[in-house]
């Protein structure tokens, strides 16, 4: 590129304006991947804080993660930011522990040789403690049936009943697609939850064998597979606010933006602050913010988003500072999922067997319920009866607790054509960006590389094809 053409690259970067709606994780990296080539930035949250689902709390006197407290480990853009950000030297990795899984059977720990709970050797004492000897004899039939060889089964809940069963299926995988992302096996698309399991199936001619081809090997094993911040995530969410103030991004916490409208070849946003109100003309926005918010702002604009929700129910997470000796053996290991309607919470994860705990300080551990409107002492009640119950302790003494009710997206592996079109209507304007867990897939690391990309395109419309003419190269 010329001096000429970057000096003119340059100059149209700090015309540029752009308004993020949200201050969640996708929200604030969309907003740095624009305002880090110099295009001004305004970010509006309606709450008083940014971060989004990774937030925490003061309990018992110590900042303590109340949503999501980790991150997976692998290349890409949030390894890149946390580098960028300088916190690389802060990142905690996981302590290996056992998933467990509560039903009629009572609680048991999942084989480690297992994906997606699906089991590679059906005669594991752990599966048969499951699933019952019949249980484990159905699913070794897996063996003795033709592979699938014409075509592939995408649909989790059919290719496991299919090849393994229905109690593989209701006691050892749909905990976890219901625990963790709130959808039936049914939803969830074998094809992008375990890449290369329906080849290995053809390769092998069962499902057990598949699992067994497409296990880690040794050393893969032995890495952690999630790590945290030192701290706590939100030293994570500090970091990237503070980055952005250097940046010299108007972050507007307490705003809510209430509709978009065109305005020019750009956009005008109308926001409210308490008593204040007003329009921001920008060139571009970019939405960041959970699925009904967003619809809100976008249907007006965007074809085939008057429709209902696609996300999966909003939850309510309880995180309790817990004293009990008995819970320093991580006895349940670092997290325990129920089968559908057989305990009062969806999951409970003891976050101490996960990460680093010195001998003596107390335990958290986040239950997650379904979203109710009974007070927050009820919830907390329910919350601590689930632990007594599932993490098998007597009379845990409650330190402090905490509620909050939190919205929940389709992971990225959803079987579900209505989210892949309205994420295609929903970025076919080169003014118009849409980002977060809704739209592409949850965990933070797929929601901060798609957030960078659409960001990018966001950036390169603004900074390429301003006034329908590029900077020369």
């Amino acid at each position: 590129m010329s001096s000429d053409a970057a000096t003119d690259l340059i100059s149209q970067a700090r015309r540029a304006r752009v308004a993020v709606v949200g201050g969640g994780i996708a929200g604030l990296v969309a907003a740095l991947q624009c305002a880090k080539v110099g295009i001004s930035v305004t970010l509006f949250e309606s709450s008083d804080r940014l971060g989004g689902i990774v937030a925490s709390a003061d309990l018992d006197g110590r900042m303590t993660d109340v949503a999501a407290d980790g991150f997976r480990v692998a290349p890409g853009a949030l390894a890149e930011l946390i580098d960028e950000l300088g916190l690389q030297d802060s990142v905690v990795p996981a302590r290996d522990a056992d998933t467990w899984v509560a039903g009629p059977y009572g609680v048991a720990p999942l084989p480690a040789a297992s994906i997606l709970g699906i089991p590679a050797n059906p005669f594991d004492a752990r599966v048969t403690r499951i699933i019952g000897a019949r249980g484990s004899w159905r699913a070794y039939v897996d063996r003795l049936r033709p592979p699938l060889t014409i075509g592939a089964e995408r649909n989790l809940g059919a290719l496991v009943r299919t090849r393994m069963g229905s109690r593989v299926l209701e006691r050892m995988v749909a905990p976890l697609t219901y625990g963790v992302h709130g959808v039936p096996p049914e939803q969830v698309d074998v094809d992008r939850a375990a890449r290369g399991l329906n080849s290995a199936l053809t390769r092998t001619g069962s499902l057990s064998g598949a699992v067994a081809q497409q296990l880690p090997d040794t050393d893969a094993a032995s890495r952690p597979s999630r790590a945290t911040i030192d701290g706590g995530m939100s030293a994570f969410v500090d970091a990237l606010a503070q980055r952005l103030a250097d940046l010299e991004v108007d972050v507007r916490t307490g705003t809510e933006a209430g509709s978009l409208a065109p305005a020019g070849s750009g956009w005008s946003v109308s926001w409210n602050a308490g008593d204040e109100s007003g329009d921001l003309e920008v060139d571009a926005v970019i939405v960041a913010t959970p699925e009904r918010p967003a619809r809100r702002l976008l249907a007006p604009h965007v074809g085939g988003l008057d429709g209902a929700p696609l996300s999966p129910d909003d939850v309510d997470v309880v995180t309790l500072v817990l004293d009990d000796p008995s819970l320093d053996t991580r006895p349940r290991g670092h997290a325990l999922y129920a089968v559908p309607g057989e305990a009062a919470a969806l999951a409970v994860v003891h976050a101490t067997a996960t990460w680093p705990h010195a001998a003596g300080d107390p335990h958290v551990v986040r239950v997650t319920l379904p979203a109710s409107g009974e007070p927050d002492a009820a919830a907390i009640a329910t919350a601590t009866a689930a632990v007594r119950e599932l993490l098998g302790v007597d009379a845990p003494t409650v330190r402090a607790a905490h509620r909050a009710r939190w919205p929940r997206a389709l992971p990225s592996s959803a079987l579900s054509p209505a989210r892949d079109d309205a994420r295609r209507a929903a970025r076919t304007n080169e003014r118009l960006g849409v980002v977060g867990a809704w739209v592409d897939g949850t965990g933070l690391a797929r929601v901060a590389a798609d957030a960078k990309t659409e960001a990018e395109r966001i950036r390169s419309g603004l900074l390429w094809h301003a006034d329908g003419e590029g900077a020369s190269t």
